[in-house]
């Protein structure tokens, strides 16, 4: 009796830690694939509105509304935040697929 009762709560530990090992894995999946779109996107952004915002768009705040700079200054910020979202992207990217050789080798490994 004291044998399945030990069988059962191994088993429910074991469902336990393998469930919280999958959201782990999806949560960690979702943002580090959304981390990588969003900041790609805006590697392509910043530039743009950088360079908008140098030829006298008025709408365009890069960093905030009370701390524009001059409109020479704006197409260098803005290619100082591509680059700085680029990086970020680049990252992501590269974190993700260490992450994915790592889960596809403990799968190989599991018996």
């Amino acid at each position: 009796m004291i044998a399945l009762i030990g069988r059962i709560i191994s088993r429910m530990v074991s469902i336990f830690f393998s469930s919280i090992m999958v959201f782990g894995h999806v949560v960690i999946l979702a943002v580090l694939g959304l981390m990588g779109v969003v900041t790609g996107l805006c590697t392509l952004l910043m530039p743009i509105l950088g360079l908008l915002r140098a030829f006298g768009m008025e709408n365009i705040f890069i960093i905030k509304d009370e701390i524009q700079g001059s409109s020479l200054v704006n197409l260098p910020v803005g290619m100082f935040l591509g680059i700085i979202c680029a990086v970020l992207s680049w990252l992501s990217f590269r974190i993700l697929m260490k992450y994915l050789r790592l889960i596809s080798k403990e799968e190989h490994n599991a018996p």
